[in-house]
């Protein structure tokens, strides 16, 4: 049986968050009234606010668990060699 790895439920989870927030970003400010598609105003800012704190929460993990892709990048585009590749 395969196991499902950290990295993409991390990943899957960013993806489904940033979904939410879009959609409940964009109604939050196309949505001018106090009722936005039978959600209310405040119940609908609360969750877009309790999402974007998740989404940070996340990306700080998924930065950790990638640092070193991150630090060869980074040493790639300062000109630096690449001691990420074995060839």
């Amino acid at each position: 049986m395969k196991s499902i790895s950290v990295k993409a439920v991390i990943s899957s989870l960013m993806i489904l968050v940033f979904v939410f927030l879009a959609a409940s970003g964009a109604m939050l400010y196309f949505g001018k009234t106090g009722v936005v598609l039978g959600f209310a105003r405040s119940g609908l800012r609360s969750a877009h606010t309790l999402a974007a704190v998740v989404m940070c929460l996340l990306a700080l993990v998924h930065f950790i668990m990638n640092r070193r892709q991150y630090i060869a990048g980074l040493r790639s585009l300062a000109g630096g060699k690449d001691k990420s590749r074995h060839t």
